[in-house]
């Protein structure tokens, strides 16, 4: 149980905090969540979670969480974007993560509860000092699902090892940041971290600068030059899409691994070398050793510690917080001060299936600082791409993932700047009627249109009430 000293520090925290004892009683409740639930203090110590309404924000059904979850088998964190039912009735959108934590000789839970409509934001990293704090290189690495958690220590593990890791996802999960990671946290951390990119090189410049060249070994070899296996010296040598090696390349890779020599071109000296090998790649090099793409041998050794990074569309919950810390990133690199995303924003990007990932988010995100010139990132700050349901589905119509039922739209939309009635789509137009629950009046005037107008467009794009 937390004393009084240790939680008055967070009582006015711009986020809402609540704990409970191993009864599932409450036994703390911060200023913040009175604010977001309309209940005070006095009326939520000693009831349990149960009596707020935190609902699941999966779609198709409504599913309350249920925090007794957090008790159960290994005591698992819950991080989960909700949306919360407040006394008067108003929804508001949140995010949540819920922790068990040993306090002395008690077990108490802790849930933060963000408000992610509002300006306001408040991560995890924001209640750091009753959570587990990360290693340093883990926090680039951003995310609380289980999945991200894992991967934590899949991390650790092989930077306590020598054994050559290969690191397999899509193309923007993160796989360099992972390799750096685990360089970051091995007995090399003060050593060089070499990164190659196996596909930006033909076979010939690629060759010279992995094992480097003695001066006349081709044209253009005007002096030696040090390759990057020599260069590490006793660092790291990330080769990222190691599926792209030719056959020739993977030969004399093989070598380096099997003997720790290399050979510069043009010469058959061998020189020793001290390095340790990170690949990765976003092709499955078992099915290329089947059509004999890549050698048997060589995915052996490369193959020793595998790990595998997730695709954004199977961590969802980690969305609100990776647009919090882009934000913060690109408001210190611009000057701006954006606070973070309407609701309707929100909605878009968590109905998204991101097939180029935590990448691809991180460009819609600067793509809407270049876009918006207000407090919060609107729906029509986003890219087309994220936005449009025509777009969505020609973008998604290959991955197994849940697409937004309806293209959303603010419930304040200036006609002039935003919204131009004459080129709306059916799916827009569909959106804002259902938005204000198919009243005629209200949806024109939030247009700027007459009624009649509405009802001609209704009538031409076979709009039923």
């Amino acid at each position: 149980m937390k004393t009084t000293s240790e939680t008055g520090f967070i009582h006015d925290a711009p986020c809402g905090i609540f704990m409970t004892d191993r009864e599932m009683k409450i036994t703390f409740w911060n200023s913040d969540m009175e604010k977001l639930t309309g209940i005070e203090s006095s009326k939520a110590l000693k009831q349990k979670p149960s009596f707020i309404n935190f609902y699941d924000i999966t779609p198709g059904e409504k599913k309350m969480l249920d925090f007794r979850d957090c008790f159960k088998g290994k005591k698992t964190n819950i991080a989960k974007t909700a949306y919360l039912n407040n006394i008067n009735g108003s929804q508001t959108l949140v995010f949540i993560n819920a922790r068990f934590i040993q306090s002395g000789k008690s077990d108490i839970l802790m849930v933060i509860v963000t408000d992610i409509s509002k300006e306001i934001t408040c991560s995890t990293i924001s209640a750091a000092p009753l959570l587990i704090r990360e290693k340093e290189p883990l926090q680039r690495i951003v995310g609380r699902d289980e999945k991200i958690l894992e991967l934590y220590r899949m991390i650790e593990m092989a930077a306590d090892s020598m054994a050559n890791v290969s690191i397999s996802g899509e193309s923007g999960t993160g796989k360099e940041l992972v390799a750096n990671a685990i360089h970051q946290l091995s007995n090399r951390k003060n050593k060089p971290f070499v990164k190659v990119n196996c596909s930006a090189l033909t076979e010939t410049l690629l060759e010279s600068e992995l094992f480097g060249h003695v001066k006349g070994s081709f044209t253009g070899a005007y002096k030696d030059k040090i390759g990057k296996f020599e260069s590490a010296g006793g660092g790291t040598v990330f080769l990222d899409e190691i599926g792209e090696l030719s056959q020739m390349i993977q030969v004399k890779l093989l070598r380096v691994i099997q003997e720790k020599v290399i050979e510069r071109v043009g010469d058959n000296k061998s020189i020793k070398v001290d390095m340790r090998i990170i690949t990765a790649t976003n092709k499955n090099l078992r099915e290329q050793v089947a059509k004999g793409l890549f050698r048997e041998d060589l995915f052996y050794r490369l193959n020793v510690f595998p790990i595998k990074t997730s695709p954004l569309r199977d961590r969802v919950n980690d969305i609100p917080l990776l647009v919090d810390y882009f934000i913060a990133k690109f408001n210190l690199q611009t000057g701006k001060h954006i606070k973070g995303l309407t609701e309707d924003a929100y909605r878009i990007i968590m109905d998204y299936c991101w097939p180029g990932n935590v990448r691809e988010l991180e460009n819609s995100i600067e793509h809407a600082f270049v876009v918006c010139n207000k407090k919060l990132i609107d729906v029509f700050d986003l890219p087309q791409d994220i936005r449009l349901v025509s777009l969505r589905q020609g973008l998604c119509k290959n991955i197994d993932s849940t697409l937004a039922p309806a293209y959303y739209v603010p419930n304040e939309v200036p006609a002039v700047n935003h919204l131009s009635f004459r080129i709306i789509t059916k799916e827009q137009l569909n959106a804002v009627l259902m938005n204000n629950q198919f009243n005629r009046k209200e949806t024109a005037k939030q247009l700027g249109i007459s009624t009649v107008a509405l009802w001609k467009k209704m009538k031409k794009f076979e709009i039923i009430e």
